[in-house]
């Protein structure tokens, strides 16, 4: 169970570094409007994969009960879901923070002492 939840964590973590280093080319391009339009579309699946790995929706066709935790039709759906859309959208949402300043150059005003 560990090393499944190791791989799904890591899955998601590399999804969320290719998402931001994507997302981070397409705003330095000046191209916002397609990046807040994935964004929503990844939030979208984020949350149906967060309520179909708790049970809230569930179809007739998949087998509900089970003892272990991932042979429930429901929860390897949400599990699928919330890899593959929640790490997107960390990653997209990260390259929406404002970034600080990396190099050596500020861009803000600086503080100059007189002598």
């Amino acid at each position: 169970m560990i090393l499944i939840t190791g791989f799904l964590v890591s899955a998601a973590a590399l999804l969320s570094i290719l998402a931001f280093h994507i997302s981070v080319r397409l705003l330095n391009r000046r191209l916002n409007l397609p990046v807040y339009l994935v964004l929503a579309a990844l939030g979208s699946g984020s949350v149906y994969g967060l309520l179909r790995l708790s049970g809230v929706i569930v179809f007739p066709s998949g087998h509900t009960w089970s003892v272990d935790f991932f042979d429930a039709s429901w929860r390897d759906d949400g599990v699928r879901f919330l890899v593959l859309f929640g790490g997107t959208f960390a990653g997209t949402a990260a390259a929406l923070l404002p970034r600080r300043n990396r190099g050596g150059d500020s861009s803000g005003a600086q503080i100059e002492e007189k002598t």
